[in-house]
């Protein structure tokens, strides 16, 4: 066949595809995407809900709600008597009065607004007016109506957080970024990505109708369900904000933890917020999760740290003394007991009963510092929990790291080093779950449709053995028995706790004249269902722990062991 007519028929057949190619783009494509210089608009996504469980029920703490922005389309209200008839019927909408007929001569404000409305109705070239942001549901429902032509809605989604301030410092907030809704703070910050889902897309499909054509789907997010327990959140949240008051302290917290899961049952700092209403906090300071993001010297209440680190490596046992002086000298220091008591011969379990500052230097001493640090290490201070929370801070033990002794000494009470809240919790945790440190956790399940993914407990290990925590555990028990049931009265049950007062540091080193009252413990001693930690910052009523937080955790742990029906083990 000639070169010249082979070249000839190539030339046709792709003439022929170029026009075969337009008449199916005209005929089918064209057809399937008509009026497609609408642009396309995005399908957001509904937000996956956060849920608590009270009692066999789920309710919600985050949830959503669409509000609307009216639209108009002046290209398509073109008519003079239509845009006059639109605006007269959108007027009570937009808070303008309809003027009389002969507004145009006797102007006035109420004629020049009407005027602006008419005007902006008005403007063949343009496709888009927004008239009015946030249509409450009745305005929305009594537009739609009215079936205007050329006047449409665009739907923004909305976060409601039914509970207020109560879950405010777990769940945190949403703000709105570029028509979605992006999480700040707590849970919505954490689970961002699970939360908010997939958007789709749509375009309009008719220059005179709201009808629309889905170019893709959007896709929910998922929900979470958390492990916190509302009744016990509440009851917590309330205790605490009675505390905070009562003693006028600055501040508190206060954190429920299921020794055997990790399971965070409740978490609340005081004062909170309104996650409805963010943009009037002025201190930002307020939105951060004290619980998990406040480091503090813990003073005394680590005592229980000292002395269980010492039993499990033997340094000392339960029926070793101690010759009280009432201070010792470290390093050039002198460090004594509160009011300088002298003790003289005391047990293991009269130093954590009398709370002598210079039994726990004694013990650590025995103990020795690379010992010490390794077990603090082994009790997760020093390092980050991992609970699904941002913001944690993970507390500092550096002052072991110096090899003046005077640093392992006052170690050895709280003092020098610092912890979280959520630290301790879990530490001492670990001493009512035989000692097993379990990894703290709030959502204990995500749901994506019909897929439900279980999160299970996880052990991050095994601190000290079994006897050493049940040692231990008799020991704290004792303390409570002792010296604390004057404000701890739990008819049946045996506690185990500790109190703290420590001293804060001062701006420019040394000590300051507040203080932090703290206390933690768990029950029933001889089968822990509960860890509970109460914290006050500053309380100014009171000198010593255990006037203030003791008693708090007594109400809260009673009202713990009835809500869950936990049988008596003290005859």
């Amino acid at each position: 066949m000639d070169k010249r007519f082979q070249l000839l028929i190539f030339f046709v057949f792709i003439i022929g595809a170029l026009v075969g190619g337009r008449l199916f783009w005209l005929q089918i494509v064209k057809s399937q995407v008509r009026d497609f210089n609408f642009a396309p608009e995005t399908i957001i996504a509904e937000r996956g809900k956060i849920l608590a469980q009270e009692e066999d029920d789920l309710l919600p703490l985050a949830v959503n709600f669409k509000q609307y922005h009216l639209i108009a389309d002046p290209e398509i209200i073109k008519e003079e008597d239509l845009v006059n008839e639109i605006a007269e019927k959108l007027a009570p909408f937009l808070e303008i009065k309809v003027p009389a007929e002969n507004f145009f001569v006797e102007e006035d404000e109420a004629a020049e607004k009407f005027k602006s409305l008419l005007s902006r109705l008005s403007r063949s070239q343009s496709r888009y007016q927004l008239l009015r942001k946030d249509l409450s549901s009745s305005e929305y429902e009594a537009i739609k109506e009215l079936a205007l032509p050329g006047i449409f809605f665009q739907a923004f989604p909305k976060r409601y957080y039914p509970e207020g301030k109560l879950f405010s410092h777990l769940t945190g907030f949403t703000r709105e970024v570029e028509s979605r809704l992006q999480g700040q703070y707590g849970l919505e910050d954490f689970f961002e990505e699970e939360l908010r889902g997939v958007n789709g897309y749509q375009v309009r499909d008719s220059f005179s109708l709201p009808v629309y054509r889905t170019l893709q789907r959007d896709e929910p997010g998922a929900d979470l369900v958390l492990t916190v327990d509302r009744v016990l959140q509440f009851h917590s949240f309330k205790l605490l904000e009675e505390a905070v008051k009562k003693y006028r302290a600055d501040s508190g917290t206060i954190i429920l933890l299921d020794p055997s899961t990790g399971k965070i049952l409740a978490m609340v700092n005081y004062p909170a917020f309104d996650p409805n209403q963010y943009s009037q906090v002025e201190n930002m300071s307020l939105f951060k999760n004290s619980a998990i993001s406040e480091s503090f010297e813990p003073g005394s209440i680590f005592k229980v740290i000292t002395m269980a680190s010492a039993l499990d490596a033997e340094a000392i046992k339960k029926e070793s003394t101690f010759q009280d002086t009432g201070f010792v000298e470290i390093d050039g220091e002198t460090i004594r007991n509160v009011d300088e008591e002298n003790f003289g011969l005391a047990s293991m379990t009269k130093i954590l009963e009398k709370s002598i500052n210079t039994g726990a230097v004694h013990v650590a001493g025995l103990l020795g510092k690379e010992n010490f640090r390794n077990y603090l290490k082994k009790f997760g201070f020093g390092s980050l929990t991992d609970i699904e929370l941002k913001g944690e801070a993970s507390g500092n033990i550096d002052n072991l790291n110096q090899k003046q002794d005077i640093y392992l000494a006052t170690a050895s009470f709280g003092q020098g080093i610092a912890v979280t809240p959520l630290q301790m919790i879990v530490a001492v945790g670990s001493i009512a779950n035989s000692g097993k440190l379990m990894k703290p956790y709030l959502v204990k399940e995500i749901r994506k449709g019909e897929q439900v993914i279980e999160r299970e407990p996880k052990v991050v290990r095994s601190v000290i053995s079994p006897q050493t925590a049940f040692t231990l555990s008799s020991m704290m028990s004792t303390v409570v028995e002792k010296e604390y049931k004057k404000r701890i009265k739990i008819p049946g049950y045996t506690i185990a706790g500790k109190t703290g007062t420590a001293q804060v540091p001062g701006p420019e080193g040394g000590y300051a004249d507040q203080v932090i009252h703290s206390f933690v413990g768990f029950a029933p001693a001889t089968d822990p269902q509960i860890v509970a930690l109460v914290k006050l910052n500053n309380p100014r009523e009171e000198k010593f722990a255990f006037y203030t937080v003791s008693e708090v955790f007594s109400e809260l742990v009673e009202f713990v062991l009835k809500y869950y029906n936990v049988p008596p083990d003290k005859i």
